[in-house]
C-alpha cells in the first residue's frame, strides 16, 4: 500500500467513523433509528474491512463508499431492505448506553410522562441536558413557568446559546418581552453569528416599538440571509 493508498484508507476510516457517530447522536437526541443511514454506515464499515481482508487496493474505496450511500437510499423502496437486519445488529453496539426514556416519551408526544422521566433522571444525576429536555417537555405542556425554571437550571450547570434562545422564547410566550430580549442577547453574546437569535430579537424589538434596535438587528440579519431580512423589514414597517 503506497502513501496515497494510506491517505485514502485513513480518510475513509474518518468518514465512516464520523457517519456512525452522527447516527448514534441522532438516535440519542431523537430516539429514532434511521434504517437507511444505519445500512450506509454498515456497508461503509464492511468496505473498510474488506480492503485488508481481501488484499484490495484502497482505491476501491473511491467507488465502494459512494455505493454504500446509494444502496442505503435504495433500501428504502426495494428488497434491499432485508439488509437492515444486519445493519440493525451492527448498530445495536453503537447505541449502547444512549437509551433515554424521557426523550422517547417526548418524541412520541407523551409529554407528561416525559416530564416524569426527566425529573427522575435529574434526581439521580442533574445535568444541563436533562434540565434542557425537561424544559422542552414543560414547554409542550404550556407550563411556561416551570419551563423557564428548568432552562435557568440548565444554564446554571452549562450556559449554551441554544438554552438562552429557548429561554427567550419561553419568556416571550408569557408576554415578557424585556426578559426575552435579555435572554436573546445572552445567546448572541455566546454565539455572535447566531442568525436565529438575531432574527428573533429583531422581531421582538419591532413588537415593542423599538425600531432603532430592530433596524440594527435587521442589518446584521441582512448580511447573512437577505430573504429573512426582507421578512423582518415588512414586520418592522407594520409595527
Amino acid at each position: 500500500m503506497d502513501i496515497i493508498g494510506y491517505i485514502i484508507y485513513g480518510l475513509s476510516i474518518l468518514i465512516t467513523l464520523g457517519w456512525c457517530l452522527q447516527i448514534r447522536g441522532k438516535a440519542q437526541n431523537e430516539q429514532a433509528r434511521e434504517k437507511s443511514m444505519e445500512l450506509q454506515g454498515f456497508l461503509m464499515t464492511v468496505s473498510l474491512v474488506l480492503i485488508p481482508l481481501l488484499h484490495l487496493s484502497p482505491f476501491h474505496l473511491l467507488w465502494m463508499l459512494p455505493s454504500s450511500f446509494i444502496l442505503g437510499l435504495l433500501s428504502m423502496t426495494t428488497p434491499l431492505r432485508v439488509l437492515w437486519i444486519f445493519s440493525s445488529i451492527y448498530f445495536s453496539f453503537w447505541y449502547i448506553g444512549i437509551s433515554n426514556v424521557g426523550r422517547k416519551f417526548y418524541v412520541d408526544g407523551e409529554y407528561e410522562k416525559a416530564v416524569a422521566a426527566f425529573e427522575e433522571e435529574i434526581s439521580k444525576k442533574p445535568t444541563s441536558e436533562a434540565y434542557f429536555n425537561l424544559a422542552l417537555a414543560y414547554g409542550k405542556l404550556g407550563d411556561h413557568d416551570n419551563e423557564i425554571i428548568a432552562y435557568q437550571q440548565s444554564i446554571e450547570l452549562k450556559p449554551k446559546p441554544e438554552t438562552y434562545f429557548n429561554l427567550g422564547n419561553a419568556y416571550d410566550d408569557k408576554g415578557n418581552k424585556q426578559e426575552a430580549i435579555k435572554a436573546f442577547k445572552q445567546a448572541i453574546s455566546l454565539r455572535p453569528e447566531y442568525l436565529k437569535a438575531h432574527y428573533t430579537i429583531c422581531k421582538t424589538y419591532a413588537e415593542i416599538g423599538d425600531k432603532e434596535n430592530a433596524l440594527k438587528e435587521l442589518e446584521i440579519v441582512r448580511k447573512t440571509d437577505s430573504r429573512s431580512a426582507d421578512e423582518l423589514a415588512s414586520i418592522i414597517n407594520l409595527a
